[in-house]
């Protein structure tokens, strides 16, 4: 299946290179915190909203890359969260690239409060094509219930 590093796409755009670095800085606020059920747990930043700004983060860096009809979807997350973070503090996310292959990237990121490191890991997005993967997800939709 061609990808935006294939010599197959014609219109290939090059890859990020190995060691490119997208950032993003993020003040945790109140619906940010640490949930489970929407009930607060913890009120500190949360495993769920780090997620998710891993995947903005390493987005930003896949983008600029996507040919028509392609679409990058998040594979593989590997997350160490090292530390707390207060509600009202500012977290600042790096992603690094680090492997680009025929249909995926890989980043490494670092997440820092001040001057710690409150949480690292790698995350791998897939290069797929979007009707393929449209007619997967129609392939796996329950069928309607009788009623």
């Amino acid at each position: 299946m061609p990808g935006p590093w294939t010599e197959q796409n014609d219109r290939m755009r090059p890859g990020p290179p190995r060691g490119a670095t997208a950032s993003l800085e993020v003040t945790v606020t109140p619906d940010m915190t640490a949930r489970v059920d929407g009930r607060e747990i913890h009120a500190v930043y949360g495993t769920v909203p780090l997620v998710a700004h891993v995947e903005q983060v390493c987005r930003t860096l896949l983008e600029p890359h996507l040919e028509a009809g392609e679409e990058g979807v998040g594979a593989k997350i590997e997350l160490l969260h090292r530390a707390p973070v207060p509600v009202g503090a500012t977290i600042s996310l790096v992603a690094t690239v680090a492997s680009v292959a025929q249909d995926s990237l890989t980043c490494e990121i670092l997440v820092r409060e001040g001057g710690s490191v409150v949480a690292r890991g790698s995350f791998e997005q897939r290069i797929v094509q979007i009707d393929a993967f449209l007619a997967e997800i129609d392939a796996r939709r329950p069928a309607p219930q009788a009623g």
